[in-house]
């Protein structure tokens, strides 16, 4: 009985595997990209777990069959499992909406390729034990999957290796040079925009892997223009890290995936043709699955690449206008990239320090808090007009006077030890004058110099980048530019608490704490280098990485040549032009 059991399990342990692996394969191609505009934590532990998943099971199931024998079969049929081992190779290929999970993924990409020449012996193998059980036809139809499935895997690698930092590095950035049709007065104005970030694609690629100081084209200066060119810029930029976009823009990918395209179509014909009578219906079954599901995300993938920015923009500038059309018809509609849609998570993580110690005994922070108080906020309009603000204030004191901080003055002049000793102490101390300001000026209610929307908006942004600091100084450190770990700052934050001075809530007052706070902001910023930002892209955006690129396009930052400092305390330098977040007159 015990014996019969095992050859159950066995004869039906690769039909399971194979079936596993193909819905694993459907469930990355259309979550895959999802984690570009979500931060949603269950969706990336989800994702996660079936992009290692179906390598694993992809990779075990060709293990199994290449040792696995017909007298363990408990069939009066042949089995048809070995016709599979070409499939598991396009498995193993992944799918055009998720190539990496995270940087690091694209740096390991010689540990794929040295896999993709393991597993390819292992199919051959698998190929040469059951090419005699076979009839010609399925053989042909193998031999057909297998170069499909070759070609597939070898996309992937060449993908990651594209996506890689030293392979970005060393990049002439070719593909991001193209002809660029002339915008018409016809066209509308979120094409004109697309066609502004499209052309300055090669220059953000040199931003982030901060090749050489680049001079940005004029843009748009209303302010949700700006941001709307950056959100297609970074969105562009992600495709290229973590999927096959870049190589599918490359001749060479095109006629790869054609004769990939191809070589499974005849592979199906020769299939369908083929005798099978011999073989289980439950395998056949399985075979068409593997056939027509593979078709249908064949064709989803085609549909993405008709419908890709740099699709369109190729069509347009050889002024192939019926198929231009097609492509941004797809591109604008609910399934690409419509214009009224955010093509980032458009949220603010928030992490408010006050009421988590408030909360709790115990005056530290653990990973369950970090994970747990995190929360996210819209990323609203009016936090990003002050954000733009902050960055054109800022641009012009280089060649006007610094600015003044008539209110908060003797509050910044307190701290301002802070802001070269511990920055993270800075943050903390201002987070938590902030949050007794804002419980000052509410405490006024509708009286008071706190009237109308106005003020109502200005503190709902102080509260946002407040607690979107603290968010990034608790769960994403390496954002900032800290010189004492998250911890130990967070270890004495009750003896911050002397620096703490009141500050009568007035319109003045709060419009000086706006400021305050994007200039903290933007100082982190301008601080940040491109990796960090890359990273950030698979994990939904983040606020400063659209503050980073804004910076650049101004020609602020720590990349280009006008730097920000954090105080006039610091040593400035000749051959560089510098301003501060917070200048005091001596």
């Amino acid at each position: 009985m015990k014996i019969n059991l095992v050859k159950l399990i066995y004869g039906w342990e690769v039909q399971l595997l194979v079936l596993i692996s193909f819905a694993l394969q459907m469930f990355l191609f259309f979550t895959g990209s999802l984690r570009r505009r979500s931060t949603n934590i269950f969706l990336s532990v989800c994702i996660w777990t079936a992009y290692l998943g179906a390598d694993w099971v992809a990779v075990y199931a060709l293990g199994y069959l290449s040792g696995v024998h017909e007298d363990i079969i408990p069939r009066r049929t042949q089995p048809l499992s070995f016709f599979w081992a070409p499939f598991l190779l396009i498995h193993l290929g992944g799918q055009d909406t998720i190539t990496a999970f995270a940087m690091e993924d694209n740096d390991l990409w010689l540990r794929h390729f040295l896999n993709l020449l393991v597993q390819v012996f292992l199919a051959i193998h698998v190929f040469w034990k059951s090419a005699g059980k076979l009839t010609m036809e399925l053989i042909a139809s193998s031999i057909f999957v297998f170069v499909a499935g070759v070609i597939k895997y070898g996309e992937r690698t060449w993908s990651l290796k594209c996506g890689s930092y030293k392979s970005l590095e060393s990049s002439t950035g070719h593909q991001y040079k193209q002809q660029f049709p002339k915008p018409k007065d016809s066209d509308c104005d979120y094409s004109k925009t697309l066609l502004n970030a499209l052309r300055s694609m090669f220059i953000v690629l040199n931003v982030f892997t901060a090749r050489n100081q680049s001079v940005f084209k004029s843009g748009p200066d209303d302010a949700k223009r700006m941001f709307k060119v950056v959100e297609l810029e970074l969105a562009m930029m992600y495709d290229d890290l973590y999927t096959k976009a870049l190589v599918l823009r490359t001749k060479t990918g095109m006629i790869l995936r054609c004769i990939s395209h191809t070589c499974s179509v005849v592979a199906f014909a020769l299939f369908i043709a083929s005798d099978k009578m011999r073989y289980h219906r439950v395998d056949i079954a399985i075979t068409y699955s593997l056939f027509i599901g593979g078709f249908f995300l064949d064709l989803s993938a085609m549909f993405i690449v008709i419908m890709s920015p740099w699709t369109w923009v190729w069509l347009k500038a050889q002024k192939y206008k019926w198929l231009a059309s097609l492509s941004w018809f797809l591109f604008s509609s609910d399934i690409g990239w419509p214009a009224k849609r955010p093509l980032w998570s458009n949220s603010i993580g928030q992490y408010n320090l006050e009421k988590r110690l408030a909360s709790v005994e115990k005056k530290n922070v653990s990973w369950m808090s970090k994970l747990l108080d995190a929360k996210y906020v819209e990323a609203d309009d009016n936090t990003m007009e002050s954000v733009v603000k902050g960055i054109k204030r800022i641009h012009d004191e280089f060649s006007n006077v610094a600015r003044e901080w008539p209110k908060l003055g003797p509050f910044l002049a307190n701290i301002r030890v802070y802001f070269a000793a511990d920055f993270g102490a800075a943050i903390v101390v201002i987070h938590k004058f902030t949050e007794e300001y804002i419980k000052s000026a509410e405490s006024l209610g509708q009286g008071g110099q706190h009237q109308g929307n106005t003020c109502n908006n200005k503190m709902e942004v102080c509260r946002k980048l407040s607690n979107y600091m603290m968010y990034l100084f608790v769960n994403n450190p390496s954002m900032l530019p800290l010189n004492t770990s998250s911890e130990a700052t967070l270890a004495k934050v009750d003896q911050l608490k002397e620096k703490l001075i009141r500050v009568d809530p007035s319109e003045e007052a709060l419009e000086e704490m706006v400021d305050m706070w994007t200039r903290l902001l933007i100082y982190s910023a301008g601080k940040s280098q491109g990796p960090m930002h890359a990273a950030e892209l698979a994990r939904g955006g983040e606020l400063i990485t659209f503050v980073w690129l804004l910076m650049v396009k101004a020609g602020l930052g720590d990349s280009e040549s006008k730097r920000i400092l954090i105080a006039n305390s610091a040593s400035a330098s000749t051959n560089l032009k510098e301003a501060y977040a917070f200048y005091f007159a001596s």
